[in-house]
């Protein structure tokens, strides 16, 4: 079993906090497309943060942690659904304004500047402590992480046949 918290402090308030808001406001938004996809979505980015996370923050490596311990504790499961509602909102506004070409390039830009600035927001709560990892380093992460967010998501819409902005399904 994975171990509780040191203690229940800054950085876990921030972790629950942020996913409860993250997940109230993608539950006020319009409906677009089917459940399962978002369920997909979520999937994909919890998957895809976890592999990043682990190939850069485990020996040999080892140039972070997470949350209190240096091994893997129970909030570090949390950690990565707070993303989450930030990848939905993401996707949602990708699929609503449909970018295509430079806009599509800037779109992943200011998401993954987004990301930035809460993983910055992230490490005042010391979610995150970097060792040999400096935060300008996960700019470029956030820039694969977001465009192979944007592929699954179009991918995904596609094997549902669901291009239509006007879907009356639900995104939560």
């Amino acid at each position: 079993m994975l171990p509780l918290p040191l203690r229940f402090d800054g950085n876990e308030w921030f972790i629950i906090l942020c996913t409860i808001f993250g997940f109230l406001c993608v539950s006020l938004l319009p409906k677009r497309y089917p459940r399962a996809v978002c369920t997909l979505v979520v999937l994909f980015v919890v998957s895809v943060a976890i592999v990043l996370d682990h190939s850069i923050m485990t020996p040999p490596l080892d140039m972070y942690d997470i949350n209190d311990y240096k091994k893997y504790e129970l909030m570090d499961v949390v950690t990565y659904f707070m993303y989450s509602p930030f990848a939905l909102i993401s996707v949602y506004l990708y699929d609503k304004f449909n970018p295509k070409g430079f806009a599509l390039v800037g779109y992943i830009i200011g998401w993954s500047a987004l990301a930035e600035f809460f993983e910055w927001l992230a490490t005042l709560f010391h979610v995150y402590t970097y060792t040999t990892w400096k935060l300008p380093y996960s700019f470029s992460v956030y820039l694969v992480a977001t465009t192979l967010q944007m592929v699954f998501f179009r991918y995904t819409m596609k094997y549902y046949g669901r291009h239509n902005p006007k879907s009356e399904t639900s995104p939560q």
